[in-house]
């Protein structure tokens, strides 16, 4: 099973490295909210997601903290239709038993772009993953390749507002059987450069209770090329004993090329 989903992976990426261009895409990231963007990464370029992440969970007999000490996202644009996607994190879990501290598995993945969108057409993407057993704290890794698949979509309301909403299906390496997220992400431009949003994000398992969350945060716009965020989550099962803070940056590396002198030779 493994072997298949590997190969299908690769296949994907064949497929769309065949093409090259260096069209320009407007700057969007991934980060802070939980909805993934269906955007792509500029052809050719790196852009760097990473950020700090503090949760806390409590209620009788529970009690976890979950810090994220960096979040790191890297994604590369393979043409104006894909991007390869590398993450993992470096987290400390500590319970009322334990302490543990390391790196999370390593996570591989593409986002392909479908359609542009137009209209009442969003636009649309779907966003293919894979978390690997060989890398990272032997208490973080699963046991076994584990995939997860979201389609991803985008409409703009007005010029200042738009809706970003996923749909998805995640395997946790245990069971044969996954869960499903889902997510709606509403975001309004107060100005050029200062950005806010709320959403609602939810899995759902035959396995165990859904899980029911809302966030909002702002982004800022520090450079052409760089942004900055800042949220918080907190779940509607449980307002007392849940909420997650997050901060974070996002950088797209753009090469300048370097002018060429002109001058005049006496």
């Amino acid at each position: 099973m493994n072997k298949i989903i590997v190969s299908i992976f690769l296949l994907i990426i064949s497929v769309v490295c065949r093409s090259q261009t260096v069209e320009e895409n407007d700057f969007s990231a991934d980060r802070p909210g939980m909805a993934t963007p269906p955007s792509i990464v500029q052809a050719k370029l790196f852009q760097i997601e990473t950020g700090f992440s503090f949760e806390k969970i409590t209620g009788e007999n529970i009690f976890q903290e979950t810090t994220l000490y960096n979040t790191s996202l890297l994604r590369y644009g393979i043409n104006k239709n894909s991007e390869i996607r590398v993450q993992t994190d470096y987290a400390r879990v500590k319970t009322d038993l334990s302490k543990i501290t390391g790196f999370d598995p390593l996570s591989i993945g593409t986002k392909l772009l479908i359609t542009e969108g137009k209209g009442a057409l969003p636009q649309t993407s779907f966003l293919f993953n894979l978390t690997l057993p060989y890398i990272g704290n032997r208490n973080f890794r699963p046991d076994n390749i584990v995939p997860s698949a979201y389609l991803l979509f985008q409409n703009d309301i007005t010029e200042k507002l738009n809706v970003c909403y996923n749909a998805g299906l995640e395997y946790d390496g245990e069971t044969a059987i996954p869960s499903t997220f889902a997510a709606v992400c509403f975001g309004y431009g107060f100005t050029d450069k200062l950005g806010g949003f709320i959403e609602n994000y939810d899995w759902f398992s035959n396995a165990a209770s859904s899980q029911n969350y809302i966030d909002l945060g702002f982004t800022y716009m520090a450079g052409k090329n760089f942004q900055v965020d800042v949220s918080g989550n907190m779940s509607l099962r449980d307002l007392k004993n849940y909420f997650m803070i997050n901060f974070g940056v996002s950088w797209r590396i753009i090469k300048r090329e370097k002018k060429k002198k002109i001058g005049v030779t006496f």
